[in-house]
């Protein structure tokens, strides 16, 4: 019996408008009802408030989550995070210097630095303001949980990032930075080599005391690669790429076509039948 449920957030439990479907909403509701355990399972900050416009209610559906790809795991009221090596994070910030690409560091205190300056148009979606923009020193790189590399301003990125730097990347951080190429190839993620989603997920399944047959995941991108393959109620959006569609046990719907609720209804039968709109 599934006793918990993690959800990737964008291209999963998020439309493509970055919104919660209605049917997803009802279909959460539905299954907190039923006793389930709800948590996120992203690579976005846990400030969903200020990045999302997210109210208390929607807060509330969820008991917790790993986020920061791994690099941040918050339940029962209690949050640890996992630090890059400082020396790995300047590497990044040099190599990405050389390749003409913007990154941005987040810090376990919410404060951001970056190597070009943010239009404050675009604050709003970054989640900053100018109290967590900071300069992009020593301090931030040893306070670093989670490195951000891209072009534009990664709000909907459509410029490729260059192949050779993932490659000078994995070359000179491998070991110490897990790397994940998202979005298309349009933005690399980076955290701490001993920390990921799946990593996050099982510190609150071990403390939960559940098997890995009483969890499900949801996920659509490389980033979710390694919980799709780990358990066995995994689930791929009909919009995820080849390789998280190969590593899930089961495929549902797209993001914008009720695929979490379909997936709850009819592929894991946890809940009954929800308004699919």
């Amino acid at each position: 019996m599934i006793k918990a449920l993690f959800f990737d957030l964008d291209g999963t439990l998020l439309t493509s408008g970055k919104t919660i479907a209605p049917s997803t909403r009802a279909a959460l509701l539905a299954c907190r009802e039923r006793g389930l355990r709800i948590y996120i399972a992203t690579g976005r900050s846990p400030r969903l408030d200020r990045t999302l416009s997210w109210t208390p209610a929607d807060l509330a559906l969820f008991d917790g989550g790993v986020y920061s790809n791994g690099a941040c795991v918050a339940m029962d009221g209690a949050v640890r995070w996992a630090r890059i090596d400082p020396a790995a994070v300047a590497e990044c910030v040099r190599l990405t210097a050389t390749h003409g690409a913007h990154i941005s560091l987040h810090m376990d205190d919410g404060g951001h630095a970056f190597n070009f300056t943010l239009p404050r148009s675009i604050w709003g979606p970054w989640g900053v303001d100018e109290s967590n923009i900071l300069p992009l020193d020593d301090d931030a790189i040893s306070r670093t949980v989670k490195l951000l590399i891209f072009h534009e301003y990664l709000i909907d990125p459509v410029t490729p990032l260059p192949p050779a730097l993932l490659t000078d990347l994995q070359s000179a951080v491998g070991e110490q930075v897990s790397l994940y190429l998202t979005d298309g190839g349009c933005t690399i993620q980076a955290a701490a080599k001993q920390v990921s989603k799946l990593t996050g997920i099982e510190v609150i399944r071990a403390s939960l005391g559940l098997a890995e047959d009483e969890i499900a995941v949801f996920g659509d991108d490389l980033n979710d690669l390694p919980m799709l393959a780990r358990y066995p109620h995994s689930i791929a959006m009909g919009n995820a790429v080849p390789e998280a569609i190969a590593a899930a046990k089961h495929i549902t719907r797209s993001c914008d076509d009720n695929g979490i609720a379909h997936a709850l209804l009819h592929i894991l039968s946890i809940i009954p039948e929800v308004h699919e709109s």
